[in-house]
């Protein structure tokens, strides 16, 4: 005897991380120094298709994390760091191919982000978000 049921559940189980991987994000909102008077007015959508397309080139989102210091002075490292990620979810919502939203990937580009940012590692006192796929 055939359990329909039990295929149903089966298949289901099976594609849960594909469906998972086609859901939408939940990205950070950028950190309120990105929107001060006076400020340049970031475009996430840019900066996310910057950060995208870098991905895992180290000097290349170097690069960036500069170029987002230079534009907002009194952003922080974290800031810098975290805007980036923000960037990067919001990259893997719209025009992402869908390898660049496995976990793997994810966690890659973050470590990347770090050393872009840091110099490494981030410190001790920076709070891992666990931004998309949790730490």
């Amino acid at each position: 005897m055939k359990h329909p049921l039990l295929s149903v559940v089966t298949v289901l189980c099976l594609s849960a991380p594909a469906l998972a991987q086609t859901q939408p994000l939940e990205c950070p909102q950028p950190a309120p120094v990105f929107a001060e008077a006076g400020s340049n007015t970031l475009d996430l959508s840019q900066l996310a298709q910057t950060v995208g397309t870098a991905q895992l080139d180290d000097q290349s989102l170097y690069t960036v994390a500069q170029q987002i210091r230079g534009d907002y002075p009194n952003a922080t490292d974290a800031d810098v760091a975290d805007i980036m990620i923000t960037a990067f979810c919001t990259y893997l919502n719209s025009d992402a191919p869908a390898d660049h939203r496995s976990e793997a990937n994810v966690r890659g580009f973050e470590q990347a982000t770090y050393d872009a940012v840091f110099g490494g590692p981030p410190p001790h006192d920076y709070p891992l978000h666990g931004w998309l796929y949790g730490n």
